[in-house]
């Protein structure tokens, strides 16, 4: 699964390079904070990542992306005689966006959907693991010139675990892109 993954985010970029004529492209990157959604042993932390913009349609584009996460350890309060810091999470994938034109000014609402590889570590519990997750959110990007947006998302994340369960975090996030090609 994780040969499939690479091999789309390089069908992507390659897809971009061959058609530059026209095909619009763009990177961008984001921070924001994820918060995890039951899971008593995390507490909110920091999201920051990159991507790039390759569009397919006019109201579609793909974005292979890698992002980093640190969360927080839990207080005292929460969970007592815990002293274990929140996990660190690695993630790389490709994200469609749904329903914003890319490049431009004005106020572009989207929708997304995405898959990506995660890789879970603590390394104090001596706990690693990787699956194959997804995400789904909305985002909102505000062209400032043709060429510069503003982004802000928001994302469920959901990745499977061991024994059927999954982790799951809300993300937002706010950042810029840049535009470049026809």
């Amino acid at each position: 699964m994780r040969k499939l993954l690479v091999a789309c985010c390089l069908l992507a970029g390659l897809g971009g390079t061959v058609q530059a004529q026209s095909i619009r492209v763009g990177i961008g990157f984001s921070a924001g904070m994820d918060v995890p959604i039951g899971q008593e042993d995390q507490k909110s932390g920091s999201l920051f990542g990159f991507r790039a913009r390759l569009k397919l349609l006019p109201a579609i584009a793909l974005e292979p992306n890698l992002f980093f996460t640190k969360y927080g350890q839990p207080s005292p309060q929460d969970i007592p005689d815990y002293d274990l810091p929140g996990s660190k999470i690695t993630a790389y994938g490709v994200d469609a966006t749904l329903g914003a034109k890319i490049g431009g000014t004005g106020v572009k609402p989207f929708g997304i959907l995405g898959v990506g590889h995660y890789t879970v570590k603590r390394e104090e519990a001596d706990q690693k693991f990787s699956e194959i997750g997804w995400s789904a959110g909305l985002g909102l990007e505000i062209g400032i010139t043709s060429v510069v947006g503003l982004d802000f998302r928001g994302k469920l994340v959901v990745i499977p675990v061991e024994g059927g369960d999954s982790k799951k975090a809300a993300s937002v996030t706010g950042g810029l892109n840049y535009y470049f090609g026809n």
